[in-house]
């Protein structure tokens, strides 16, 4: 398993953009690369992800979602965030 993880402005984006947009939460569903890619993360970035993280699949909800980008923007916790693609998740206190 891969602990390759995005820069903290583009796991800020893209948590925002699952949350928010609901066309963009389609696309990442059904291809996780494609939306990253949409996002601005490179391909070397890409290749670095644990491929098991990029395979589609069902996301956590927006409000969910919505909750663990709002920690991570105000609260300045980057360095005990979990992105587990397609669901993020934070991993507080462990």
């Amino acid at each position: 398993m891969s602990d390759v993880r995005l820069p903290r402005d583009q796991e800020l984006q893209l948590l925002k953009r699952l949350s928010t947009d609901d066309d963009f939460r389609s696309r990442f569903a059904s291809d996780p690369t494609g939306a990253l890619k949409e996002i601005g993360v490179g391909d070397d970035a890409i290749a670095k992800l644990d491929p098991a993280n990029l395979k589609p699949g069902k996301l956590a909800d927006k409000d969910a979602i919505a909750a663990a980008h709002a920690q991570l923007n105000e609260s300045g916790i980057s360095d005990h965030v979990c992105l587990i693609i397609p669901f993020a998740r934070l991993d507080i206190g462990k």
